[in-house]
């Protein structure tokens, strides 16, 4: 008898010796598989959330993943779903604890309704986008030898459809825990942030091969070695561009201004005028460092900048007298086809003219649009804009853009193609209440800067603002909740990126990896597929119950 006979037999004997039933034995198998699976996705969850702000242990991210892969592949796809969807939610709690508190505070509701509208967002926009990648490795494991290559595919192709499906939830993706290695981060310029997390996605595939044999390659040395080779060369184009120069324009000092105004302060009628007051004391003091350029926040004034109210008057009277463009947010509107139509704006004003303005493209759901109003054509909420548009200050073009719209590398990617020299992002995060979400925006901002080699502008009514370079190292940065005046000295850049040129290509080469992957073997007669070096699933009985 072998060895492996034994172990079964003694298996058995053991059972019948508790008095257990095969079905019996079968069915506390399959209850130890899902115990032991469901421990591994809290633990996997816990780590990649602690890789995140407010611990940030950003090396924990590169072994996150490998319990939740190991745990995937011990069950059938059904199970794996699960399991993702729970995934998915611990991940959600680990790295937004603050939303709950937030969507109640912002829409003024009980705090159970703001945790029944977290468990939508991290159900609806997170969590099956990692079941679906559970279900898919799971169900291919059965079938193939599976490697690092094809489980980061898999991985950068859910994180692309996370990013893309529906409204877009690129909050927290993989990359953004890596921020701090500046040397690995420099290939946002070639693969964007899904290169870099299916990169770490590739190492925790290896290192769940270790005691997965269905995540080991056909051939695990050279699969190992070709990661390591990877890794090296990843690490040797960040020194590379490190050492290159991006912005060579003339250059201009900056001056950022952040009021501290606490959330809902700035959009109150009652306190408009002291908000504005607030900045254009700060403004003032900004004078002596002779700022070509001024950037105030997103919702810096309440009032119409259309219209001719005390607010518009001392702004546009301040900009005579300082002698510098400024860029601040605030709401505007237009008439259209007997409609009037709300934006959330960008305003760029010099010697007491507005010179231009850009509408805000990616509405916050809920927050800034009203999807089922907006179908049926009623007035409510803010309307999108149209398209990118730049804003000048003298010569210097700026890509401006508006809060979350920093997640999405697609729309920024737009600006520097139309001919963006600056990046500037003027937000909101006083509705954050807590350190580690201003800090994790900070730090989705800075991959913008990598893509497209600019100079990007970060001003926030309470932190953290900051001024980042096209390396995406922060050159000055805020404190949190204190009214504060930024300065430094910028470069304009006409660089042209990889990434620029080529978008996501990457990522939608990994998910058409995936797919392909799929149909292959959906499409494989069973006796091929049989075939395969992969081990039978053990004693996965019930596993999907």
């Amino acid at each position: 008898m072998t060895q492996l006979g034994r172990r079964g037999k003694r298996r058995v004997d053991s059972h019948f010796a508790l008095g257990l039933s095969p079905a019996g034995a079968a069915a506390v198998r399959g209850c130890s598989v899902v115990i032991v699976s469901v421990l591994l996705t809290v633990v996997s969850a816990a780590l990649y959330a602690a890789s995140f702000p407010p611990l940030g242990l950003a090396p924990l991210a590169w072994v996150a993943l490998a319990p939740f892969l190991v745990a995937a592949v011990r069950v059938r796809p059904l199970g794996a779903a699960c399991l993702g969807t729970l995934w998915g939610v611990l991940m959600g709690l680990g790295v937004a604890w603050w939303l709950p508190a937030m969507i109640a505070g912002y829409f003024e509701l009980p705090a159970v309704a703001g945790w029944l509208g977290f468990l939508v967002v991290a159900l609806g926009l997170t969590a099956w986008y990692v079941a679906a990648f559970a279900a898919w490795l799971s169900w291919l494991a059965e079938r193939r030898a599976m490697g690092p290559l094809l489980v980061a595919a898999g991985w950068g192709a859910s994180e692309l459809a996370r990013a893309r499906l529906l409204v877009g939830n690129p909050w927290a993706l993989t990359a953004y825990s890596q921020v701090r290695f500046t040397t690995l981060v420099q290939i946002a310029d070639l693969a964007g942030p899904y290169g870099i997390g299916m990169l770490i996605a590739a190492v925790n595939a290896a290192v769940a091969g270790l005691v997965a044999p269905r995540l080991r390659a056909r051939r695990p040395r050279v699969a190992v070695v070709g990661l390591v080779l990877t890794l090296v060369a990843t690490l040797a184009y960040g020194s590379h561009r490190l050492s290159e120069t991006f912005a060579t324009g003339e250059p201009a000092t900056v001056a950022l201004v952040q009021g501290a105004i606490e959330r809902g302060f700035s959009w109150r009628p009652e306190y408009g005028r002291l908000g504005v007051e607030r900045y254009l004391a700060l403004t003032r003091d900004a004078r002596a460092l002779r700022p070509r350029l001024v950037v105030w926040p997103e919702s810096a004034i309440s009032a119409y900048l259309q219209e001719p109210t005390p607010e518009q008057r001392a702004i546009l009277q301040a900009t005579r007298e300082l002698g510098a463009d400024l860029l601040l947010g605030g709401p505007h509107y237009e008439f259209s086809d007997r409609r009037t139509l709300y934006h959330n704006s960008i305003f760029a004003v010099h010697a007491g003219r507005v010179t231009g303005r850009y509408d805000k493209i990616r509405l916050l759901p809920l927050a800034e649009e009203n999807l089922p109003s907006r179908l049926l054509a009623r007035e409510t909420g803010f309307t999108p804009g149209a398209h990118v548009t730049l804003l000048e200050a003298g010569d210097l073009r700026i890509g401006a853009f508006i809060c979350w719209e920093a997640m999405y590398p697609e729309l920024v990617r737009e600006f520097a193609l139309a001919g963006a020299e600056v990046l500037a992002n003027l937000s909101n995060d006083a509705w954050f209440g807590d350190r580690a979400p201003a800090r994790l925006h900070l730090d989705i901002a800075s991959l913008r800067a990598i893509e497209n080699r600019r100079y990007l502008l970060r001003a926030t009514a309470t932190g953290l603002s900051a001024v980042i370079d096209p390396y995406g190292r922060t050159l000055t940065e805020s404190r949190l909740r204190e009214p504060e005046v930024l300065s430094a000295t910028i470069r304009p850049s006409d660089a042209r990126t990889p990434y620029q040129r080529w978008g996501d290509s990457v990522a939608w080469a990994a998910l058409a990896l995936a797919l392909a992957a799929a149909l292959v073997d959906a499409a494989s007669p069973p006796e091929i597929r049989a075939s395969g070096t992969c081990p039978p699933r053990a004693h996965t009985e019930g596993a999907d119950r």
